[in-house]
């Protein structure tokens, strides 16, 4: 038996048509008739809603199939779906076109985008990757009409864990984001090839790192919100020689001792790696202070 039928029914805003392709049904086909209805934070949900049924009565419109079924919807001011239904649900494969022009093109579970898929916003934004309970959150790609291109993790909707972010007039950042900003150890270079390894919060430079210009120039910077507060050149000092785990480090004091650092304070590894912000040190050991690295040790 072919069971594929089109229903029209007078619902006003709430839908204009109902299409139905089933792929598993049992001897009924189509007992009754589901229409979902979106509410204002996106999610489909199971709806019933007054309307003249063919025999002249008002009475309850539901569709309903002993499987999932294929289908087309139209309702409110403009939304349409097609693809997968399932207990009056979104389900499946599917595709979402809102009045707006957003489009969503993907997996949907029980009336949520849900899975993966791709999100095309009204202004140009493109969205390729996780949803979780119509959210993006997991790893995706989200392109700007500007060109800009941002590929890691998402949480809600937003930047949030590690993330790459490639601006389309030149500059890369990779490292930590939070609260949709750049936050945390991460490395940026610019245009020119400038390459800085360090601290971000809230989107700006702040706290420590180490610059490494284009001509190989290593240069320890603090930050504060973006406002570079003090820049030292690292290289080595002779009269202050340090070495901890075989690798060469700066150290610059007045109270070093027989060519051997000496004394407290900041020290540099030479290749820029790591730093040790107040370190103590005895006849070129450290004694006390922590080694702080600036490199990505785990990054996809």
């Amino acid at each position: 038996m072919r069971c594929e039928r089109l229903r029209r029914w007078p619902l006003g805003d709430l839908a204009k048509s109902v299409r139905l392709r089933p792929r598993r049904l049992s001897a009924l086909c189509v007992a009754v008739l589901v229409v979902p209805i979106l509410n204002a934070g996106g999610q489909a949900r199971a709806g019933e809603a007054e309307a003249a049924s063919p025999g002249g009565r008002e009475g309850a419109v539901v569709v309903e199939g002993a499987g999932t079924v294929e289908g087309e919807l139209l309702w409110g001011e403009g939304h349409r779906y097609q693809g997968g239904l399932k207990e009056g649900r979104m389900h499946g494969r599917g595709t979402h076109t809102a009045p707006d022009g957003e489009v969503y093109a993907g997996d949907f579970v029980d009336g949520r985008r849900h899975g993966r898929g791709v999100l095309r916003f009204p202004n140009g934004d493109v969205y390729e990757g996780d949803f979780r309970n119509s959210a993006m959150t997991g790893n995706g790609r989200l392109t700007w009409s500007n060109g800009d291109v941002y590929e890691g993790d998402f949480v809600n909707g937003v930047r949030e864990g590690k993330g790459v972010l490639t601006r389309q007039l030149g500059g890369t950042y990779v490292g930590g984001f939070s609260g949709d900003q750049r936050h945390g150890l991460g490395h940026y270079r610019w245009r020119d090839g400038t390459l800085y390894k360090g601290y971000f919060r809230s989107g700006s430079l702040d706290g420590s790192g180490v610059k490494r210009s284009p001509d190989g120039t290593l240069s320890f910077e603090t930050w504060n919100d973006g406002q570079l507060t003090a820049a030292v050149t690292v290289e080595a000092v002779e009269r202050c020689i340090l070495t901890i785990e075989g690798k060469a480090w700066m150290f610059n004091d007045d109270t070093c001792i027989n060519g051997l650092a000496h004394g407290e304070g900041l020290a540099v590894a030479l290749d820029g790696t790591a730093y040790i912000p107040n370190g103590r040190f005895i006849l070129g050991n450290i004694v006390r202070g922590e080694v702080r690295s600036v490199e990505l040790d785990e990054f996809p």
